[in-house]
């Protein structure tokens, strides 16, 4: 039985160290002291490792714009539903849970390039350009629960953002 258990870990140490230079991708004894070149040495993550890039601060600028432009809604109101913010190339996928038949304004802005297609409740209503600009879309007997998407246009891009209040009175 002795000899069997020995037999088995020299295997599975011999298995583990294939295992181990699976992962290896260098040439030979050479390929570490030389830098890697061609596309692979200019991967993504090695550029976003450093300083946080120009189009980063523009994503935060754009969502912050989105926000000052539904900050119209305030959310300790009894009206006040959701919001949310997206980046458009993510888009907005949600399921807002409303009361059947209550009237609701929703209010989409997008800040950025281009302009969103929203779709409310499974039909396309027109495009919001990307100007920062609040849109409002009444929904007047609302299902008890009502599907958002939005997508960008091609070429589209920048922060959207939306809310969705009852309409009172």
């Amino acid at each position: 039985m002795t000899r069997l258990r020995e037999f088995l870990l020299t295997g599975a140490a011999l298995g583990l160290l294939g295992i181990g230079g699976v992962g290896c991708t260098g040439q030979g004894a050479d390929s570490a002291a030389a830098p890697p070149s061609g596309p692979a040495a200019t991967t993504p993550a090695a550029r976003t490792a450093s300083a946080p890039s120009d189009g980063d601060a523009d994503a935060a600028a754009q969502e912050k714009r989105v926000r000052a432009a539904l900050d119209n809604a305030d959310p300790d109101a009894p009206e006040f539903v959701e919001s949310g913010t997206e980046r458009v190339a993510d888009g907005v996928h949600h399921t807002s849970h409303l009361t059947k038949g209550v009237a609701y304004r929703l209010t989409l802005v997008c800040a950025g390039e281009g302009a969103v297609v929203p779709v409310v409740g499974g039909e396309e209503i027109p495009a919001v350009p990307c100007d920062g600009v609040p849109v409002t879309h009444r929904i007047a007997s609302a299902p008890a629960e009502l599907p958002l998407s939005v997508g960008g246009r091609a070429g589209a891009s920048g922060a959207v953002g939306w809310n969705i209040v009852a309409v009172t009175g």
